[in-house]
C-alpha cells in the first residue's frame, strides 16, 4: 500500500506537469498574438482615441459627483481599463474556444491528460495578462498626455487587486465557455454581458444614477466592487465601503462560485463527448 508520504511526490509531479501544460497554452496564445504585428500599435492608438474622446467629454460634465472635469476623467479612465479586463475575461476566452471548435483543434486538448477544463482555464491567462499590460499603458498615456493623477502610493496594489478581480470574474467566463461547448453560438452572450456590466457596474458613470428598479444589479455581481476598489487604488477615488470589504466581496464571489462553474463546465465537456460534438461547429 502506498503511504501518504509516498503519494506526495507523485502529486507534486502531477502539479508540475499541469503547470507546464498551462504554460504551454499561454506560450501558444502569445505566439499567435505576436503573429499579428500591428495589433499592439492599433490597440494603443484605440486607447489614445478613447482617452481623447472622454477627456473632452469630461470638459462638459458638470454634476455634483464630479467637482471638476478632471475628476470625471480619472473616473472614466479607470473604467476604460476595467472594460478591457472585462473583454479579456468574458469575451476573449469564449471567442477563442469557438475558434478552436471551428478549426477542429479543441478535441486535442479535450483528449489530452491535461483535459478540456484545465485547457479552458489556461486559455484565460494570456488575454488577462495582456489586458493588464494594456491597462497599464493606457493609464501611462492618460497621465503623460492628459495629466491623469495617479495615486502612486497605492497603485502597485492594483495588480493583486486585478488578479483577485479576475478570480471573481472567472465563474461567469467558465459558464460562457460551457455554453459555447454545448450550443456553439453562446459567445455572443459574452458581448451582451459585457455591455450590461459596463452599465450597471459604473464604468462610465456612477451606478447611483441608474433608475431605482435596476440599481440592485450593481450590488449582486463582482464587477462593481472590483471597479470601486481599482479606482480607489489607482486614482484615489473614495470607495462606498472599505478596501478590505471590497476585496472580501471579490474573494467571496470567487470562493463560492468557482467550484460550481467548474462543475458546469465539466458537465458541458462530458455532454459534448457523449454527443460527439466537440469537433463540430
Amino acid at each position: 500500500m502506498t503511504s501518504h508520504a509516498e503519494a506526495l511526490p507523485g502529486r507534486a509531479t502531477l502539479a508540475v506537469r499541469y503547470l507546464h501544460a498551462a504554460a504551454g497554452i499561454v506560450q501558444r496564445d502569445a505566439a499567435v498574438f505576436a503573429s499579428y504585428r500591428l495589433r499592439v500599435v492599433t490597440q494603443l492608438l484605440g486607447s489614445l482615441l478613447s482617452l481623447t474622446i472622454f477627456f473632452y467629454v469630461s470638459r462638459l460634465v458638470r454634476v455634483s459627483q464630479f467637482p471638476t472635469p478632471d475628476d470625471y476623467f480619472a473616473f472614466v479612465s479607470v473604467g476604460l481599463v476595467i472594460f478591457g479586463v472585462l473583454t479579456a475575461t468574458l469575451g476573449s476566452t469564449a471567442a477563442a474556444i469557438r475558434q478552436e471548435l471551428v478549426a477542429g483543434t479543441f478535441e486535442r486538448v479535450a483528449v489530452s491528460p491535461f483535459g478540456a477544463v484545465g485547457a479552458v482555464v489556461s486559455m484565460m491567462l494570456f488575454p488577462f495578462a495582456y489586458a493588464v499590460a494594456t491597462g497599464v499603458a493606457t493609464l501611462a498615456i492618460a497621465a503623460a498626455i492628459f495629466g491623469l493623477p495617479i495615486a502612486w502610493s497605492t497603485a502597485p496594489l492594483a495588480l493583486p487587486a486585478a488578479a483577485l478581480a479576475m478570480c471573481a470574474f472567472l465563474p461567469l467566463s467558465l459558464l460562457l465557455a460551457a455554453g459555447v461547448i454545448l450550443v456553439k453560438q453562446a459567445a455572443a452572450a459574452g458581448t451582451l454581458m459585457i455591455t450590461v456590466v459596463s452599465l450597471v457596474a459604473g464604468l462610465y458613470f456612477p451606478a447611483t444614477l441608474l433608475p431605482g428598479w435596476i440599481q440592485w444589479a450593481s450590488d449582486v455581481q463582482p464587477f462593481t466592487p472590483a471597479t470601486d476598489l481599482l479606482r480607489h487604488l489607482l486614482v484615489g477615488t473614495p470607495t462606498p465601503d472599505s478596501t478590505l470589504m471590497a476585496a472580501g466581496r471579490l474573494a467571496a464571489f470567487a470562493v463560492v462560485l468557482i467550484p460550481p462553474s467548474l462543475w458546469v463546465l465539466t458537465l458541458a465537456v462530458r455532454a459534448g463527448r457523449r454527443r460527439g460534438t466537440l469537433i463540430e461547429y
